[in-house]
């Protein structure tokens, strides 16, 4: 088939797709496409690849600022234009506020001060982004209509760029000449990446489709669906002998922890909050420890992924590495300050295969102990919100873990401008806004008497049944949340009864 064509019919594709998601999300606003636009633009090449003005990988390309400044400020008029109590919604984000107040002090003690800070500034565009989700009619819908829409677009056209523009989509190792599929990304780890989170939305699109029966959503749609996902499952492959193992891996995790959670759900276990945090703070260590330990607590894993007992050259990097971290072990050497020019050269690599390393290298313990605190914060709310939106709950959930998983061999955690960090962040944004808006309800129907069926529109008020019926059975709700909730912290679905 002539390229030309193929990119023809991927376009056409590209935009039937865009246009069912568009019938399937009314409630959201065209505004959308701007943190649509800003995801996008950090999932793929920057601009100055793709129109080949790049500069150096610390001057960057003036096409990308321009982007990303345009995108940050048209977000900022649309959040203060729909008059969003935007300092309420930042005031449930104290430790990422925290975090991204100490990434900008850590710039200070750069050897590339002014650069830092400029990178300080785009990875900060990821606040404005959440608010403007957030300031959706909304939130949820929105922040799905973002995940789709970036999917729809990125995943088939990096398919089609590998198969009819090779000198697009396929690159060669620097060093080892090995073929690398990159598609629309600059890397075929960015691919397998963007793929990761594109498939497993994917996947929980379409379960939480299946679970829901044959009357949520088109045929047409589901179809649309289960190509994207399809796709991203074969790119996720990749090239013979260069895909992203940690990718897949991840994958396989992500769905069997979906899939467990929805079991749970149907059981009366109980899913204790002290024990979700335990779980992720023992996570955390356990890969921050890897490249200290030469990698001999990940060794079983690797050889289920094909890979080495060396994980592809990961413990080399990490035994030269690690003698950094102790030079300045507690504040690092300052926010994207490490991987200069220089060091890439040097060590043959810009990052470190391990995103706690990374963190380790340029913010220190300190900045490691933010960003745990942070993770921490993200699955108190995400588990909080099974309560409320058991589906939600367990997405944002799943993608936390998958999250902490995926930096034990890739670096990905260090800036909220990299694809998995900032779907996280975004992620966190919404879940706590509706959490908020849940709140205002309850308390609404505890001040008007209102029934919570009756509120809800989902069944008449039964014959007989007295008026105050249902503030008596919410507030019988809420002292079984007393009781209970502080252990457990969620209800099953369809039930009034707090597991304890």
């Amino acid at each position: 088939m002539p390229r030309q064509l193929a990119l023809l019919l991927c376009t056409g594709f590209v935009l039937y797709l865009l246009r069912l998601e568009r019938r399937q999300s009314e409630g959201v606003s065209s505004a959308l496409w701007i943190p649509t636009l800003w995801v996008l633009a950090i999932a793929s090449k920057p601009l100055g690849i793709w129109f080949g003005t790049v500069g150096d990988a610390e001057s960057g390309s003036t096409l990308d600022r321009w982007l990303l400044t345009s995108l940050a400020v048209a977000a900022m008029v649309v959040v203060a234009h729909r008059g969003f109590d935007w300092p309420g919604a930042l005031r449930r984000h104290g430790w990422l506020l925290a975090l991204l107040a100490y990434m900008l002090v850590s710039t200070l003690w750069s050897d590339i001060t002014g650069i830092a800070v400029r990178r300080w500034v785009r990875a900060a565009i990821v606040i404005v982004m959440g608010l403007a989700i957030a300031s959706e009619a909304n939130p949820r819908q929105a922040l799905e209509s973002v995940l789709r829409r970036s999917a729809y677009i990125l995943v088939p056209f990096s398919l089609m760029l590998i198969k009819y523009y090779p000198g697009l989509g396929v690159e060669y190792a620097r060093w080892s000449g090995l073929q690398m599929w990159v598609g629309v990304t600059v890397h075929k780890n960015t691919l397998g990446r963007l793929c990761l989170l594109s498939a497993f939305f994917m996947f929980w699109v379409l379960y939480r489709r299946w679970k829901s029966g044959p009357s949520a959503g088109s045929r047409v749609q589901v179809w649309g669906d289960v190509s994207v996902l399809l796709i991203a499952l074969f790119l996720l492959r990749g090239a013979e002998g260069a895909y992203s193992a940690t990718s897949l891996g991840t994958f396989a995790i992500g769905t069997a922890l979906l899939l467990g959670l929805y079991r749970l759900s149907k059981s009366t276990l109980p899913l204790p909050r002290t024990a979700l945090l335990a779980l992720v703070v023992f996570l955390m260590a356990f890969g921050a420890a890897a490249p200290f330990l030469g990698g001999s607590n990940l060794a079983g894993f690797s050889s289920a992924f094909g890979r080495t007992e060396t994980l592809t050259g990961r413990t080399e990097t990490w035994a030269e590495l690690t003698p950094l971290v102790e030079r300045q072990p507690w504040v690092g050497h300052g926010f994207a300050s490490f991987w200069t020019t220089d060091r890439r050269e040097f060590y043959r690599m810009s990052h470190g295969h391990n995103g706690y390393l990374d963190v380790l290298l340029e913010l220190g313990v300190v900045g490691f102990g933010l960003f745990g605190a942070w993770l921490a914060s993200c699955a108190r709310a995400f588990h909080a919100s099974l309560s409320e939106d058991y589906d939600w709950g367990s997405l944002a959930l799943c993608l936390l873990f998958m999250a902490v998983v995926y930096n034990y061999t890739e670096s990905a955690l260090n800036s909220p401008t990299e694809q998995m960090t900032a779907v996280v962040i975004l992620t966190s944004m919404v879940v706590s806004h509706g959490a908020i808006r849940a709140s205002a309800r309850s308390h609404l129907r505890m001040r008007v008497h209102v029934p919570p069926e009756r509120d809800a529109g989902t069944a008449p008020a039964k014959p007989g049944l007295p008026e105050n019926r249902g503030i008596v059975r919410l507030l019988g709700r809420d002292r079984g949340q007393r009781r209970g909730g502080a252990r457990t912290g969620y209800r099953h679905p369809g039930s009034d009864r707090v597991g304890d």
